[in-house]
């Protein structure tokens, strides 16, 4: 007979613990290998690297624009009077002095309405003339008339003074005297009424005469510009400059005020710029700058600010300092390089800018140290398209990589493969 055995659990509390001790040893041999890995040591080719030494320098801060000629003055030439091109005298891009004759336009109607009118006018002219002659002539005439009574009352003065003493010696009588005391009253009170009216006359005839020359005047005004008017059909440069955009061809039929091209001189040329409104609050009146012209390096000052944004720039306009610009052989729309300065040069410690500041924020770099570059944190400042300003974390003589870190970014270390030291 079989006796009932009392069956003992058994206790897991041991495999427990030893699961437990597993599963550390995998989490600490996982985090080791992070460890490691984020602090292993990579193998690079030095050559693919670019190294460079920080430097104790000048920093100029600037920005680099992309500067445009265009010319300060520009003449527009239009045509004055409708017509037809006779005849070209100059071709597009030629050089000209002010007065140069660039075209002529023939208008037979112009011709002759032109002529029309000048004998319209020359008529006028003539009867101003002719009434200025009628109104001396009348002055003659009068001052005639004055000569010939001043004659007859000499002549009866005479005769009544003798007549009057022979009256008063009783040798003829009252009725013998009368007549000659009358007409010589007569000759005196004519020759009086002569001077009234002379003198009254000659006061108009001034009047007239003022009249008519000031009349003479604006004929002989509207006469020469009544013949200016064919003078318009000579297209002519109003300034010195370069031709520009002059199509015109013999044969074409123009309109009054068609635009027919452009005169401009670039020897005080105006340099326009874009510039990112992020600087607007930084560009003042005068401030500086370089443009790099045909291997030359000419000062610049802003000249004008034009005050309105589009599509996130706004523009500027700068003018050389030093006028060389007739030895450049600008032309207008030339592009060119320009850096504009903010502030004064300082004294600083520099790092050449690149492409490591794309994978670290200028946060940190590599610094080289022999035959392998290690990470060093560092805080950087001002910038400009060339340089970085180091405020902690290198000084001058140190090099640091400054190509790309986008192959090696998570490595503390890296080594040089073939490194001699």
């Amino acid at each position: 007979m079989l006796m009932d055995r009392k069956i003992t659990k058994k206790n897991n509390y041991g495999t427990w613990i030893g699961g437990s001790l597993i599963l550390l040893l995998l989490f600490g041999f996982a985090f080791y290998a992070f460890r490691s890995g984020f602090h292993s040591t990579l193998q690079v080719d030095r050559d693919q690297l670019t190294i460079s030494e920080v430097a104790h320098s000048p920093f100029y801060e600037y920005i680099n624009l992309t500067g445009r000629v265009e010319p300060r003055n520009t003449y527009y030439i239009d045509s004055k009077v409708a017509g037809t091109v006779e005849k070209i005298l100059v071709e597009s891009g030629q050089s000209l002095r002010a007065g140069d004759t660039l075209l002529y336009l023939s208008n037979a109607d112009l011709q002759l309405e032109v002529m029309q009118r000048e004998t319209q006018l020359i008529e006028q002219l003539n009867n101003q003339r002719q009434t200025a002659l009628l109104l001396n002539q009348n002055n003659f005439n009068q001052r005639a008339q004055l000569v010939e009574v001043d004659y007859q009352i000499g002549l009866q003065q005479k005769e009544y003074q003798r007549n009057k003493a022979l009256l008063s010696d009783s040798i003829i009588s009252q009725s013998d005297f009368e007549p000659i005391a009358d007409r010589y009253d007569y000759l005196r009170k004519r020759r009086q009424l002569l001077q009234q009216s002379y003198a009254t006359d000659s006061l108009a005839r001034l009047m007239q005469l003022q009249q008519i020359d000031e009349t003479e005047d604006r004929i002989l005004n509207n006469l020469a510009a009544v013949r200016l008017i064919l003078d318009r059909l000579y297209v002519t440069a109003l300034a010195p400059g370069r031709l520009s955009d002059f199509t015109v061809q013999v044969g074409q039929a123009l309109s009054s005020s068609d635009r027919l091209g452009e005169v401009y001189s670039l020897e005080n040329p105006i340099i326009d710029a874009d510039i990112d409104e992020f600087y607007l609050d930084k560009v003042s009146l005068g401030q500086e700058g370089v443009a790099f012209i045909n291997g030359d390096t000419l000062p610049l000052r802003v000249e004008k600010i034009y005050p309105t944004v589009e599509e996130g720039r706004f523009q500027v306009a700068m003018g050389l300092v030093e006028n060389s610009s007739q030895d450049l052989k600008l032309v207008k729309g030339q592009s060119f390089r320009i850096r504009l300065f903010f502030g004064e040069p300082t004294e600083t410690t520099l790092l050449v800018s690149g492409n490591f500041y794309n994978a670290t924020g200028g946060n940190w770099v590599y610094l080289v140290q022999g035959n392998q570059a290690v990470r060093r944190y560092i805080e950087l400042g001002r910038k400009n398209p060339r340089y970085y300003e180091v405020l902690e974390g290198l000084t001058p003589g140190d090099r640091v990589i400054t190509s790309a870190y986008d192959n090696f970014k998570d490595y503390e270390t890296i080594k040089f493969d073939g490194y001699e030291n």
